[in-house]
């Protein structure tokens, strides 16, 4: 076993892209977790063909996870990969190039490119028999069967021409269709003629590029697939709430990708090509703003039953057995190990590397609160600690637990502001943001309000406020929070929706307060000069009995305001006599369910200990 340091152990990059492209395929083989609720046969074997799941999930990580598993099983198959991103097919492929049965290739859109249309599946299926094609031609035939069907298929491609470079492909304005024909003296010609993809008229002859692409598509159900497994890999598109036009087409492309995948698979299934599959990566934000959006096609009845969702969310959440915890473990077992040599047990490497408590808080439990339970987070945890401070110690400390700790909120702040693009333009973000910066942590519907109209009238959260907080909290940016029982609850611990009302809070989740300035000693502080809200857990004193009320005095940080509780707010039984419940001078710990008006007094109910 190495002795190392912090700023030794193995980080990664947030993006598994970077990941294999700067630190190599095996140490990203080596540190990959599955998610316990993953079924990955259902993807191999099954009908299963998205991987689904928030920004930072591990999406794009199951996708290369998936192809090293496909090749351990049969060192035959090919794959290929499909990205949105044209730098990755370039940055460092050699890591890919050295085996031999791995395509790279790259699919991009210029900004105004198509801006008009709204149907992009036959452009897709287009894109795909090429891609089909290229692959077969680059594993040297190896993919299909080369008859006669095999010839007639690629004969009815090569007659849509498109841009030449098929390892950087563009979606083009304008195609070319070479339709040929006989003369009367006999010579065969194949003219050109031009298609406007973005018009779609007799005058366009767009009506002749999607003949040939359903004739290409009747070809292509008759080829004879070789015992060769192929996959196709495509990663998310992404699409940013910026220029509207864009923003809309980008939308089109990806949910019509989605339609053109599915479509795929079912003509690979029904053609009895059973070891050839498209396994595509969707972001669940993306599927949300195209179905807020434009017109879904009812894309959830695509998805739906055919989809895998990474969730990371698991019953013992304070463990060093979630599987989050894992792979920090798995990183530091690694970044410790010798060649050849095994690595050490989790409970050996927790007794070296983590104190008994942080902040008075069990370690894995803290560090799984200032988490939204994604992979991405302790990459974004550990490259935090290397660049604190502390780098140089040996363990994870309170010391460097607290130097990482404003750079590790300013970051997941960043993750969540790259999130909120898919939904929303820079200068309503930066507004979002602001409306939180150096408010509380943990406040009430009532006081976000007041705060609003007072600050941000003009704001998209003064316009669509429920809106707004119903994306935040599936974006994890906001939880709710139930004082009487001290009960919380999170999109990425499988609760899914916010609750609004006077009695839960709005809380602002722990890992941000420290970017947005907020915090348990800033409430207190501000709650010294507020008033009692619904909802607050408040000290009651009883200071007299009547047949029905028990009356008496709240303190609310220093300050004194009377209050009663009701015979039936006392207990959860039938009561003869209040005073076999309570005494004068007894503290009770309550609840404020209302003021009444009438009585200028707060209303109480028990908390049931």
């Amino acid at each position: 076993m190495k002795k190392i340091t912090v700023k030794d152990i193995y980080s990664g990059k947030p993006d598994a892209k970077d990941e294999i492209n700067f630190e190599g395929l095996s140490g990203f083989i080596k540190t990959f977790i599955v998610p316990q609720n993953s079924d990955l046969e259902s993807l191999l074997t099954g009908n299963h063909c998205f991987i689904s799941g928030y920004k930072g999930t591990g999406k794009t990580a199951l996708l290369f996870y998936l192809d090293n598993l496909i090749r351990e099983k049969d060192s035959s198959a090919c794959s290929s990969f499909v990205f949105f991103k044209e730098e990755f097919a370039e940055l460092k492929k050699e890591e890919f190039d050295k085996f031999s049965k791995r395509g790279l290739s790259s699919i991009t859109i210029d900004k105004d490119t198509l801006l008009k249309n709204s149907e992009f599946e036959y452009i897709w299926r287009w894109l795909f028999f090429k891609r089909i094609v290229a692959d077969n031609d680059g594993f040297n035939g190896g993919l299909f069967l080369d008859n006669e069907q095999w010839s007639n298929f690629t004969n009815i491609v090569s007659k849509i021409k498109g841009p030449i470079n098929i390892k950087k492909s563009v979606i083009p304005n304008r195609i070319k269709l070479a339709i040929p024909y006989t003369d009367p003296t006999g010579v065969s010609i194949a003219p050109e003629m031009d298609v406007d993809l973005s018009k779609d008229s007799k005058e366009n002859n767009y009506s002749s590029f999607v003949k040939l692409v359903d004739d290409a598509e009747n070809a292509f159900s008759k080829v004879t697939k070789t015992d060769i497994p192929y996959h196709i890999f495509v990663d998310e598109l992404e699409a940013y709430f910026g220029d509207q036009e864009v923003f809309k087409r980008d939308l089109y492309l990806i949910r019509d990708l989605i339609f053109t995948i599915k479509r795929f698979n079912s003509i690979f299934s029904s053609s009895t090509m059973k070891n050839i599959k498209i396994i595509c990566s969707i972001r669940s934000e993306i599927v949300n703003a195209i179905s807020r959006f434009i017109v879904s096609k009812e894309l959830n009845k695509v998805t739906s039953g055919f989809e895998v969702p990474l969730k990371w969310n698991y019953n013992n959440t304070n463990s060093f057995s979630h599987p989050i915890m894992q792979i920090l473990l798995r990183r530091i077992a690694i970044s410790e190990c010798e060649d050849d040599e095994g690595y050490r047990s989790d409970k050996e490497i927790i007794a070296h590397w983590f104190p008994e408590t942080i902040h008075d808080i069990e370690p894995s439990n803290y560090v799984l609160n200032n988490s939204w339970n994604k992979p991405r987070d302790i990459v974004r945890f550990i490259i935090s600690a290397q660049n604190s401070i502390n780098s140089d110690s040996t363990s994870f400390s309170q010391a460097v637990f607290s130097s990482l700790h404003k750079q590790y909120s300013l970051d997941s702040l960043n993750e969540i502001r790259e999130e909120m693009r898919a939904l929303y333009t820079s200068e309503q973000i930066e507004d979002i943001i602001n409306v939180f910066t150096g408010f509380k942590s943990i406040f009430s519907v009532e006081q976000l309000r007041n705060r609003i109209s007072k600050f941000f009238a003009d704001s998209v959260m003064a316009t669509n406020f429920n809106a707004v907080l119903n994306d935040l909290y599936r974006l994890g940016f906001i939880g709710n929070y139930f004082p009487a029982s001290k009960m919380y609850r999170w999109q990425h611990k499988g609760d899914d929706r916010l609750i609004i009302s006077d009695e839960w809070r709005i809380m602002i989740h722990q890992a941000l307060q420290s970017a947005l300035s907020v915090g348990k000693k800033h409430d207190y502080s501000m709650k010294r000069f507020e008033k009692p809200q619904i909802g607050d857990v408040v000290s009651f004193e009883v200071k007299a009995t009547s047949k029905s009320f028990v009356n008496g005095l709240i303190d609310y940080y220093g300050k004194v305001y009377p209050a009663y509780i009701h015979i039936s707010k006392i207990a959860d039984t039938y009561i003869h006599d209040i005073n076999d419940y309570v005494t004068e001078g007894e503290e009770l710990r309550t609840v404020i369910t209302e003021y009444d008006e009438r009585w200028s007094k707060w209303s109480l109910r028990k908390i049931q200990e």
